[in-house]
């Protein structure tokens, strides 16, 4: 990773906890899936996945949740509201697109996301779109109620790209929504009842991650066909023995 000096070009809140960031840089290139670290004065260092595509440079987008006023994302979010420039290292990150899995012809790609994991799993998406790819691509974005949802104006453009499929989940459907409710992991599998030729990124919390993991391999997926940043900083939770 090196160290870069971004533009802040814009901070914007898109949800009531959710602020989507769009930095410019100079002299970088990245492959859809990695992320970038945000360089604190205090000398924290933050990752943040990126949420644009690389044919989308000189732009980067980020999404930071902020649930608590006092947390770590919160700091960052004033960090970079506060300033002109901020500084950035990049890329990192070994989940994407260019790790060899679409060499083998996969049936299927699982792009799957959960709150802002959104963010990574978009730039991937984005990706394969700018790609022309020609595969089966099928995007889950799993969040607990209607009102979690943002970048509601990219999910609008995204749907009008029918090669591949886009499905929103929610927990806590509500009166007003009129899309797919339950768990993510049920709606992958309602429409890929046999894994055992797809592969998957997964993108979220390490519960999130793991717990969706566990639930695909029951129907045939590979932990070699499964890629996740989470791999590379938490080992797999023990399984509860029944």
């Amino acid at each position: 990773m090196k160290e870069i000096t971004a533009t802040v070009n814009a901070v914007e809140s898109i949800n009531p906890n959710v602020y989507q960031i769009t930095l410019k840089v100079d002299d970088l290139t990245f492959e859809a899936g990695q992320y970038l670290i945000v360089a604190l004065p205090t000398g924290e260092q933050v990752p943040y996945s990126i949420g644009s595509a690389p044919h989308e440079l000189p732009y980067l987008t980020l999404y930071v949740l902020v649930s608590d006023s006092a947390s770590l994302a919160s700091k960052v979010v004033e960090h970079i509201k506060s300033n002109d420039s901020i500084t950035i290292k990049a890329p990192g990150g070994d989940c994407h697109i260019a790790n060899g899995v679409l060499d083998s012809n996969p049936e299927n790609i699982l792009l799957i996301a959960g709150g802002t994991g959104f963010a990574q799993i978009k730039s991937l998406y984005s990706h394969l779109v700018e790609q022309n790819f020609t595969g089966n691509v099928s995007f889950y974005w799993g969040l607990r109620t209607p009102e979690d949802v943002f970048a509601q104006e990219w999910l609008e453009e995204a749907h009008k790209y029918t090669p591949f499929t886009l499905d929103v989940i929610v927990n806590e459907k509500g009166d007003e929504w009129h899309g797919r409710s339950g768990w993510l992991y049920e709606a992958v599998l309602a429409d890929h009842p046999d894994l055992s030729k797809s592969v998957a990124f997964i993108s979220g919390s390490v519960g999130m991650v793991y717990g969706t993991l566990d639930q695909l391999e029951l129907k045939g997926l590979s932990k070699e066909n499964c890629f996740s940043d989470v791999f590379a900083y938490a080992p797999h939770p023990d399984k509860p023995v029944l």
